[in-house]
Order: C-alpha cells, then structure tokens, then sequence
C-alpha cells in the first residue's frame, strides 16, 4: 500500500515511489506524511512550504522563493465551533455605496437590493452602517444593531436612496472606517461600490490607500466592488490589498448582490483569525512578498483573517547570505493562528532544504523545480499586474516603463524555466496582459486582469458563478 511522502528539499508532495525514496523533481530525500493531529489543541488548518530552486551558487548572496500554501477547510470541527444555538462572534458591516450620476438605473436599484440582502443576511446582535456618496458624504445610517425593527428602518433608508452627482470616494472611505472603528466588534468590514471615477477630495491611489492601511491596522477589513467599465481598478485594487480585503470586478448591475452578499458572507464564516507563519531564518537572512496583502515583520509573514473553503497560496522572497560549498541549509516555519472561538493553535510546517555547491560546477537552472517556479511565475506576472494598473494612474509614459520593468524581470526569472512550453505561453500571455495596460484606454481588460490578479494573491471566489 502506497503512502503519500514530502520533499525534505524542495516540499512537493507525491506518492510513495517504488525503490530508492527519491523526490521526482528534484532528487532529494522524501519523509512518510503524517495524519494530521485530531483534538482542540491540533491545527485544522493545513499547510505546507515548497521550495523553487534547492541549489544555489556558494559564497554569494542569493534569492530563492517559498511558496506557502495554507488550505481552509469546509466547516470547523466540532470542537472548534460555536455550539447549536450559539451565535458566532458579532460582526459590523459597513456597507458604503456610491449614488453618483453614473448609478442611475439598473446599477443603483441592484446596489440598493444587494445592500437590502446583506442586511438579511446580519444576526441579531450584529451591527449594520450605511454611508452613501455622491457630490457629499452622506451617514444614512450609523451602527444601528439588527433587530427586527431596525431591520425595518434599514428598507425604509435604503429605499430612499437617489442617485445623482459627482464622486466623492475618499471621503465616504474615510467615513465608513470611521464608523467601523468607533463601533468595532468581532470582525469588521467596510464594503465600498462604485462604478465612477473619484473626482471629489483626494483622488491619489496610494494616498487613498493609506486609508484602508490605517483601518487593517485598527482590526477593520475594507473590501471593494467595481461595476462597469468606468471605475479606476487600480484604485479599488489598491484600497483591498491595503485594507486586507478583497476586490471584485461586476460588469453587470445583475451580479452585484452576488458579490456583496458574497464577500458578506467570507467574512462571517471565517476559519482562522490572524493566521501568520514565522520562518525560521538564518543571520543576515530577509524576507519579502509579492504582495502587500502579506505584510511581512521581521521573520513573520501575516495572512490575517482566512474564511472557510479557501486557498491561500503567498509567494515569500527569501534572501539568504553567502554560504560556504557544500553546506546545506533547512528552512523551517511555523503556522500559528487563532480559531473563531479564541483558542491559540500553532503548528510546525515541513521544512525545505537548499544545497550550495561551488559556482564553477552551477549551472543558474541546476536544482530548479518546474511545477514550483511555474506558481511563482503566475504570481509574478499577478504582481507585475496590479504595479502596471498603478503606474497607469500616474501617465502612459509611467505605464508603458513598469511593463517594460515588469517584463524584464518576468522573462529573467522565467529563464530558470528553459523551454518549457508552460512557461513561454504565461510570458506570451504576460506580454498581452500588460500591453493591454499601459495602453491609452484599457478598459475592459484592465478590469478583468486586475480581478484575476487579485483573485491569484487572495484566493477570492467568484461569486457570480455560484
């Protein structure tokens, strides 16, 4: 009977091989997989750590990348979950939703109908904001607790809801967090929906990002939902990743309830809170992420709040001093995390193993895991994306120069990928998607390819095909 078995080098799962216990990618030494631990003290979650490339040049400084991938699952054990008739920890929704001109019609009577099913959706207990943006910020309504009356006066509300004006985004971004941390309970998320472009107050990405980085750090998620063709998607990208939420792209007024009550609903059946991995590193060692979503603090690498049924997979840069020839260097982790009822879990990760071997006798591919370095590729030209679709807020000149920078360094990794066919068809690919960006008016695809970038970094669902 076969077992499943781990890469000690570079982490890749697979089945017991017959003879010598050899990893298929990459040579090295296998381990027996374990089950995985039962009772409230062991991790339900599951994770592991794999490794692009195990060789590397001795006595030079070098770059090599983990992959970790932490899976959620479908429903909590029983040990971990709210008791029958228990209600989950309280949740304030802050629903902040654009009425500009350009709502007018079917956009706006979907928005206020996605804002009505959300409210739905609330428990008694939870709390229910409303901010609403046109021209002016308007508090429709502020923190009000559900119940079966408020239920009532929040229809009422939604109901009298117009559209009309100019965009003041920032503005109502600023005003919904501030009601999600004046009234803060177990988890918090803002949900910003616009279909325009902010023309009122400050309009700069990264300034207006700020503010979504602020509200992350005082325990608020800020999620957006762009409708149409006419939102910045760099904007809406940028104010998710910061705020540690999720963003969506609906190009059509019927799918918004979807999203809404969707992202709605992540966050009200979460499976960790503040999960993190802490990778033990050597002196002089450093690490970084492709994605700002992943805030890195010394050894530790934060992935906050992670809902049920998600996959998470976060590219860590990892630069490692020069070693002597012929050293090895394990790379061990941790995953720690919190469960919804509040109980500490922490668990041990499979370590990765990298060789150092003279640099005359190294060729750059020697050691390369192709199945690994493809992931990373696909995450990399996710990156390149989202810093394509930012650069072209500042100007065509800024855009078509971070393509250019994007490209170069998308080829230079793939290089480790030789012919590999896979590869050369995501550099194609990689090739369209940017130029699509950087050019006059990218439309469309600039929305779709920044969805798909943000659905690479955070794992989100697509809720319109549900």
């Amino acid at each position: 009977m076969s077992h499943l078995m781990r890469c000690n080098y570079c982490g890749t799962l697979q089945d017991e091989p017959q003879g010598a216990k050899l990893c298929v990618q990459c040579g090295g030494e296998l381990s027996y997989v374990h089950p995985i631990p039962q009772g409230k003290g062991a991790s339900y979650m599951q994770a592991h750590v794999e490794l692009d490339q195990i060789a590397a040049p001795a006595g030079q400084e070098i770059e090599r990348h983990l992959v970790i991938t932490v899976q959620a699952p479908d429903a909590l054990p029983v040990e971990h979950a709210a008791a029958p008739g228990v209600d989950r920890g309280a949740i304030h929704f802050v629903a902040v939703l654009d009425t500009s001109g350009s709502m007018r019609g079917p956009k706006i009577r979907a928005a206020k109908e996605a804002v009505l099913q959300a409210a739905q959706r609330l428990q008694e207990g939870d709390l229910f904001s409303l901010i609403t943006f046109s021209t002016d910020v308007h508090p429709i309504l502020r923190a009000q607790r559900i119940n079966a009356r408020v239920r009532r006066v929040i229809a009422s509300a939604v109901d009298e809801v117009e559209a009309g004006g100019q965009t003041a985004l920032c503005g109502a971004l600023e005003r919904g967090i501030a009601q999600a941390v004046d009234a803060r309970m177990s988890t918090n998320l803002v949900l910003l929906l616009s279909d325009g472009q902010a023309n009122v107050g400050e309009t700069d990405v990264e300034a207006v990002g700020r503010r979504a980085l602020d509200a992350r750090q005082s325990g608020v998620t800020v999620s957006t939902l762009g409708v149409g063709r006419d939102y910045n998607e760099a904007l809406m990208a940028e104010i998710a990743i910061d705020g540690g939420g999720r963003f969506y792209h609906v190009d059509s007024a019927d799918r918004i309830a979807a999203y809404l009550t969707g992202e709605l609903g992540e966050m009200a059946s979460l499976a960790a809170r503040q999960v993190e991995v802490e990778i033990a590193l050597p002196p002089g060692a450093a690490l970084s992420t492709l994605s700002a979503a992943y805030p890195v603090r010394g050894p530790v690498v934060s992935l906050g709040d992670v809902p049920l049924s998600t996959s998470l997979e976060v590219i860590v840069r990892l630069r490692l001093p020069p070693q002597a020839p012929g050293s090895r260097l394990a790379v061990e982790s941790t995953l720690r995390y919190r469960s919804p009822l509040g109980t500490e879990i922490e668990a041990p990760l499979n370590r990765v193993t990298l060789r150092f071997e003279p640099e005359v006798r190294l060729a750059r591919d020697e050691g390369v895991v192709k199945p690994v370095a493809r992931r990373v590729l696909g995450h990399m030209r996710a990156a390149g994306v989202l810093a394509t679709s930012r650069a072209a807020t500042r100007g065509m000149d800024q855009a078509r120069k971070q393509k250019q920078d994007q490209m170069a360094g998308l080829r230079s990794y793939a290089a480790l990928l030789g012919e590999d066919e896979e590869g050369q068809n995501m550099l194609q690919e990689s090739e369209e998607m940017l130029s699509d960006l950087a050019a006059p008016a990218p439309g469309a695809k600039a929305k779709q390819a920044t969805h798909a970038a943000m659905r690479t970094h955070r794992g989100s669902k697509d809720f319109g095909n549900i």
